[in-house]
């Protein structure tokens, strides 16, 4: 296979000690993804332990009954 570019392809050893590098050295981003990954995990598993499925099986209602309770003006309190 020829080469498309005149830059020579990096080899996977230089790879692997860039990955090694980057794993290993104190970064801030390195930080950042790792706490975003592990909230992204969380998140993901909080959905589904609690807003997956409803609490029984009778607690269903269609969109728009939840649109009218959500948007309706309540009567204001007269006391």
């Amino acid at each position: 296979m020829i080469p498309s570019s005149d830059h020579p392809a990096r080899p996977p050893a230089a790879r692997r000690t860039k990955l090694a590098g980057w794993v290993r050295g104190p970064t801030f981003a390195r930080d950042i993804v790792a706490v975003v990954a592990f909230k992204l995990v969380l998140l993901v598993a909080l959905k589904f332990a609690f807003f997956n499925h409803p609490q029984a099986e009778n607690m269903s209602m269609s969109p728009a009954e939840v649109a009218h309770a959500i948007l309706s003006v309540s009567a204001p309190n007269t006391r």
